[in-house]
């Protein structure tokens, strides 16, 4: 008999969806379900599992609570949740507190289902000999590293805030556009990046997902009134945001995130192989063609403007040979 490539776990209240799934993922995982959070969590203490697959809208415990409770007993374990409708708060959960793999909603593709837990169970098994995933304790304590964190945010309150929160402990940068934010990544050593999803009236999601795929070692959390459910979904499967906060915000729990997400950053870099558990969904070739657009676009307004300090007559050439280097090279 063929062995097995992993073993899941898929919970949900509805029995004829575990059904489906477990039909759908048995021929190539061993998989184990349950029909509630608490009957999940007993699972995932008496198991080892590469990959945890859970449906949101169960009663007593949803699915977001119940991958939050995942993420404490088996970190290891990547997290995968279904949806068969658009809660924002869910999301925001599932990215804030599951720290979710993929976010997938109801219907599932029949093909791409076993194709997304085929590659979270080869990230957590690759992982299975190297040092114990501890997930970042989010106390809001920031320790003595030298980190650079860039804002792209085009109005002057987060910054400020920013600094309140973390004081001077940080270098912090300010990018009021796509081409100041791509100029100062392709010449400075950023950590953290604190962004909007629109900035000078211009979608940044595709410049954060891009930078994902090229430079996983990026931690990113964003600060945003967006509140559309399917763009927010796309920045949790293309561009594996740390975390997505509504605007307006307070210092305090600025510093909590961002303390939490540098060190989310140093965790990555004292081990590499966590870069794995960062991998995305790839994007269209077309959005990394409208992305240099957009930036090239933005240079040439900040020259006119005046308003970008950088913004000098080389500017656009340095936003173009910026994007060349980050995302072409």
């Amino acid at each position: 008999m063929e062995k097995k490539k992993g073993t899941i776990l898929c919970v949900d209240d509805e029995p004829g969806i575990l059904r489906s799934l477990q039909w759908l993922l048995q021929k190539e995982f061993d998989v184990l379900t349950a029909s509630s959070g608490q009957q999940g969590l007993v699972l995932v203490q008496q198991n080892s599992f590469d990959v945890v697959i859970s449906d949101q809208r169960m009663p007593g415990m949803t699915g977001s609570e119940f991958l939050r409770e995942v993420r404490k007993l088996s970190p290891r374990a990547l997290r995968i949740l279904l949806t068969g409708y658009s809660d924002l708060q869910a999301i925001l959960k599932s990215v804030n507190e599951g720290e979710v793999f993929r976010f997938i909603n109801k219907p599932w593709s029949m093909s791409e289902l076993p194709r997304i837990v085929g590659e979270a169970v080869a990230i957590a098994q690759a992982q299975s000999t190297s040092p114990m995933i501890e997930e970042v304790a989010a106390t809001g304590e920031l320790d003595s590293g030298r980190d650079t964190i860039l804002v792209l945010d085009d109005g002057p309150a987060m910054p400020e805030l920013l600094l309140q929160a973390i004081g001077s402990s940080r270098r912090i940068l300010h990018a009021r556009s796509l081409a100041a934010a791509v100029e100062f990544l392709s010449s400075e050593n950023v950590s953290v990046i604190v962004a909007d999803t629109r900035v000078a009236n211009t979608d940044t999601t595709r410049l954060l997902k891009m930078l994902k795929q090229k430079h996983p070692q990026l931690v990113t959390v964003v600060f945003s009134s967006e509140n559309d459910a399917a763009d927010i979904i796309a920045l949790i499967n293309q561009g594996q945001i740390y975390r997505f906060v509504r605007k307006p915000v307070t210092v305090a729990v600025i510093k909590t995130v961002v303390a939490a997400a540098l060190g989310k950053h140093k965790q990555i870099m004292d081990n590499p192989d966590l870069l794995k558990r960062h991998s995305v969904e790839m994007i269209s070739a077309d959005a990394e063609t409208s992305l240099m657009l957009d930036v090239e676009h933005a240079a040439v307004r900040d020259h006119a403007s005046g308003n970008q300090p950088r913004a000098g007559a080389s500017f656009l050439k340095k936003a173009t040979t910026g994007f060349t280097r980050l995302f072409r090279t």
